[in-house]
């Protein structure tokens, strides 16, 4: 048999081959835009996916309301609470939670300043773990009043560039000498961090390591198991699942829909 027959235009393989070619285009142009859309991103190692989203990255109907976040400069993945920027050191998608850790660069000869902030959480979207422990920073401590009481100077943080007549102290919420603290400081902060139980780790390394939230938000196993990506409509204000055909409720085996806006 001749080969040839089975490349000329019209022979079967070429017209199956040209079938199925338009066949893929016409599903890939009928694609939902949202579904395209909402495709995870990633920032430095964190894979960024819902219910967060990457401002100037992804359309903010592809995260949950409160839950949007930036890439800085040095590719790290920035979570904004309370006017504070926090990096996002893990993400863990299965028991809803995440590792922080103060963006504020701390540690021996770094400047204090910009200082650390309280940090105040809305309980509809982000709650403390119960590993959580209050860490005390104490701003402009009078530096001679600190130098006669021998324990306290124990909690002293350098801090460079800060004046000889100041100085910096951090403690933990159970330590007995909050109260001498705050009578020969100025106001103090409570910055979150992680303690475990007989540890004995550095206010530094506490700070590198951070503190866990757990998040409050829709599930989004559902949706992501049939194939589709999970969204939010901030018109019906309601939980998407944008599935290749169309937006649909729950996920794209279900029956229910609802249309973009």
């Amino acid at each position: 048999m001749n080969r040839s027959f089975f490349f000329t235009p019209f022979s079967p393989v070429v017209i199956l081959f040209m079938a199925t070619f338009f066949l893929l285009a016409e599903k890939a142009s009928c694609t939902d835009p949202q579904f395209l859309a909402c495709e995870p991103k990633s920032c430095g190692d964190q894979n960024i996916n819902f219910p967060f989203h990457i401002q100037n990255a992804q359309e903010e109907y592809c995260g949950y309301p409160g839950f949007a976040i930036s890439c800085n400069e040095k590719n790290k993945a920035v979570l904004s609470l309370s006017n504070n920027e926090y990096i996002i050191q893990e993400i863990y998608y299965q028991n809803h939670s995440l590792r922080l850790s103060n963006a504020v660069g701390f540690g021996k000869n770094t400047s204090c300043s910009p200082q650390i902030q309280n940090i105040s959480l809305n309980g509809d979207r982000f709650r403390q773990s119960t590993t959580r422990t209050g860490l005390f920073f104490f701003y402009n401590c009078n530096s001679a009043l600190l130098g006669n009481d021998s324990e306290l100077l124990k909690h002293k943080f350098d801090c460079s560039g800060e004046s000889a007549n100041v100085s910096t102290v951090a403690m933990l919420d159970d330590d007995p000498l909050l109260g001498s603290a705050s009578e020969k400081c100025g106001a103090g902060v409570v910055a979150p961090v992680d303690v475990y139980r007989g540890e004995n780790v550095s206010i530094g390394k506490m700070l590198e390591r951070g503190f866990v939230l757990n998040w409050v938000a829709n599930n989004c196993s559902e949706c992501d198991e049939s194939g589709g990506r999970c969204g939010f409509n901030y018109t019906t204000y309601q939980f998407k699942c944008f599935c290749p055909d169309r937006p649909h409720a729950r996920s794209c085996i279900s029956g229910e829909y609802f249309f973009s806006s």
